[in-house]
């Protein structure tokens, strides 16, 4: 009984895992430029979903606001303010100086300065981001 136990716990750990995207998201790099702006760097084949997932990630996960906290692109994705060589997207939790968002906007976008969402409707993407499933 004990070998069945063994094999089941042996089969099943590895799969508790599997719905979240933690791990993921600490991998993304993403840097602090000041109190509210910070840059997500893209990563091979991101997009709009990757780098909102990330905006969420640094705004909920390494700073500890609230998920409800709106997140804007202030910048869209081009050279890299942090690292060189690199390309990047940054973002901000202060709209002041951005234009307003388009309330008719029906698509993700992260190419349009002051688009934005609540940090808890941009984390939803880190599931398509990086599962590509609706847990």
């Amino acid at each position: 009984m004990k070998a069945v136990w063994a094999t089941f716990i042996a089969l099943a750990l590895p799969t508790l895992g599997i719905s979240s995207t933690a791990g993921e998201e600490d991998l993304m790099e993403i840097n602090p430029i000041n109190a509210t702006d910070f840059e997500v760097i893209q990563g091979t084949n991101y997009g709009a979903a990757e780098f909102w997932c990330g905006a969420a990630t640094f705004v909920e996960r390494r700073t500890g606001r609230s998920e409800l906290t709106e997140i804007y692109v202030k910048r869209p994705r081009g050279p890299s303010l942090t690292v060189a060589g690199r390309n990047g997207g940054v973002f901000t939790t202060n709209a002041a100086g951005l234009p307003p968002d388009d309330p008719s906007r029906l698509t993700l976008t992260g190419r349009q300065p002051g688009a934005s969402l609540k940090s808890v409707q941009a984390r939803r993407y880190c599931r398509d981001a990086f599962t590509r499933s609706t847990k």
